[in-house]
């Protein structure tokens, strides 16, 4: 089952990869222009069975071109988190947990909204435009503080 799942996904990758560029072609924009007005040049001469026959063709191709442009999607998008992940990952000062921020649930996120709205004001309020912190250490701040003042 594994072996035939493998064998419809690698198909389907290889396909829309190939009709990717083969639809992503300025030459495809022109045929697909020319079917248009051979169609409206046929409805115009009314040719009832030639225009119900484009209009399936056009239904059907939209309706299989939904998945291959959602399969694009996909793609560029885990492709896009891949980076901004490594990016996280990599820089010293950066939060981790923004690794795979896009998986966590709608609290979490507003949560994390929070804590950099917080950021954004902790820091407007210095002077320094070339200083740096991370998420953590504002977090970490706003916690000695409220510490301080629950012990004074």
């Amino acid at each position: 089952m594994n072996q035939l799942t493998n064998f419809f996904e690698n198909s389907f990758e290889w396909l829309t990869n190939k009709v990717n560029v083969i639809l992503g072609h300025s030459y495809t924009f022109f045929v697909a222009l020319l079917i248009i007005i051979g169609w409206i040049a046929y409805d115009v001469a009314d040719s009832k069975a030639f225009h119900d026959l484009l209009n399936d063709v056009f239904v059907g191709f939209t309706f299989l071109m939904v998945f291959i442009i959602q399969k694009s999607q996909n793609k560029f998008s885990t492709g896009i988190h891949l980076k901004l992940n490594e990016l996280v990952a990599a820089h010293e000062n950066a939060s981790n947990r923004l690794i795979k921020v896009e998986d966590r649930s709608e609290a979490e996120l507003k949560k994390l909204d929070v804590h950099y709205q917080d950021m954004a004001n902790t820091v407007g309020k210095q002077d320094e435009m070339i200083s740096s912190k991370s998420i953590e250490q504002i977090i970490n701040e706003k916690d000695e503080a409220k510490d301080d003042s629950i012990e004074k």
